[in-house]
């Protein structure tokens, strides 16, 4: 089946819920609103949304990409969303991308490295990286997360700029 990833539209707000809402369900996607602006949608030559990726701003230069979903496996749907979102990402300026996610496999073959801490961590310890205030702000969104306790997501980054990528 083929399909094309574009930016999605106030029209596609209902499906990209409907994409998101099993996979919040299973805690595989941590619920978040959905806003036209944030997202990316793979859709199907009959107009079905078959994937999304959405955007949001984490700090200075810094864009998290969240709510991957691709609902064709094996179809390359989740590595053309993941493309896609590091363009626009690069488009609008930002130095790098990071996710937080609970399968850090396939972001690694997308070229995202692994970083020492993620914001649960610091949320369930209690601590505050003053060095690192956009880490110290995620860790206070993890606190007030009900699926804090058992989180075992992997922080991963994208340096969006070759020298920066070669310092990595």
């Amino acid at each position: 089946m083929r399909y094309v990833v574009r930016s999605a539209s106030p029209v596609d707000l209902n499906p990209i819920a409907a994409l998101l809402a099993p996979e919040i369900a299973a805690g595989t996607v941590l619920p978040r609103g959905v806003r036209a602006d944030e997202f990316l949608v793979a859709e199907a030559e009959d107009g079905a949304l078959v994937g999304c990726v959405a955007l949001a701003p984490w700090a200075a230069g810094v864009v998290e990409l969240g709510a991957l979903v691709a609902g064709m496996k094996g179809q390359g749907v989740g590595a053309a969303l993941v493309r896609a979102a590091l363009g626009r990402a690069e488009a609008e300026g930002y130095s790098a991308v990071v996710a937080l996610t609970g399968a850090p496999g396939f972001f690694e073959r997308q070229g995202f490295t692994p970083q020492a801490v993620a914001p649960h961590q610091l949320a369930r310890a209690r601590l505050r990286i003053a060095r690192d205030e956009a880490l110290d702000y995620k860790a206070k969104v993890c606190a007030a997360c009900p699926r804090l306790g058992g989180c075992a997501q992997t922080l991963l980054a994208f340096p969006l700029h070759a020298e920066i990528r070669a310092c990595a």
